[in-house]
């Protein structure tokens, strides 16, 4: 009868003194394995682009769908929508936010902000209102938005002359412009990646 105690005692100890270090063990590996993982999204989020240097910009509609957009093409005051894609794939990098809106201006009414991203007379800009993420892709022909690229969603309104900048709207701020570049066949191409966040915050 007496001996049943000494028995027991380190059976009942044994488990006591490994069941926190197996608990210490298990939330060590969980707590480290979600560490590594956040870790590998974060980094794949930050090197991913919507656009890249020498992406081409291929239409999005009408006629001339999927052919790569030449300057020889773009009529001054007018707007094409477009899209920059993989010159390797010739697939977007990204289905939604590799649109961009493309207009041809006068080059007397480019104003110094947006010259050092346009090339021939041409600009383009993300097609993703900075307000909720709607299409921006036509340019006005009426009041405050004529000749302007507006987004018919919410009434959001930016110059294509001065950067994208916001006109009108409940639009935060600026589209990002994509930097642009021709080659030796007159095609545009990307000279560089979006000039800011693509879409809204």
């Amino acid at each position: 009868m007496t001996e049943k105690p000494i028995t027991d005692s380190p059976m009942t100890e044994k488990p006591s003194r490994q069941k926190p270090s197996r608990r210490s063990f298990l939330k060590l590996v969980a707590v480290t394995g979600a560490a590594a993982t956040l870790g590998t999204r974060g980094a794949a989020q930050t090197a991913s682009s919507p656009a890249k240097s020498g992406d081409l910009l291929v239409y999005q509609d009408g006629p001339r769908k999927g052919q790569v957009v030449k300057v020889a093409d773009l009529k001054e005051g007018t707007a094409v929508w477009a899209q920059a894609v993989d010159p390797a794939t010739k697939k977007p990098r990204d289905a939604v936010k590799s649109g961009v809106v493309i207009v041809r201006l006068k080059p007397s009414e480019i104003k110094a902000s947006s010259q050092k991203n346009a090339v021939n007379g041409v600009v383009a800009y993300s097609d993703i209102c900075t307000h909720q993420g709607c299409q921006a892709k036509e340019l006005g022909s009426l009041g405050q938005g004529k000749g302007n690229i507006i987004c018919t969603c919410h009434g959001s309104i930016y110059d294509p002359r001065d950067n994208a900048t916001v006109l009108g709207g409940p639009a935060p701020r600026r589209l990002p412009a994509l930097p642009l570049k021709t080659d030796a066949a007159g095609e545009l191409v990307a000279a560089g990646e979006f000039t800011g966040k693509v879409g809204p915050k």
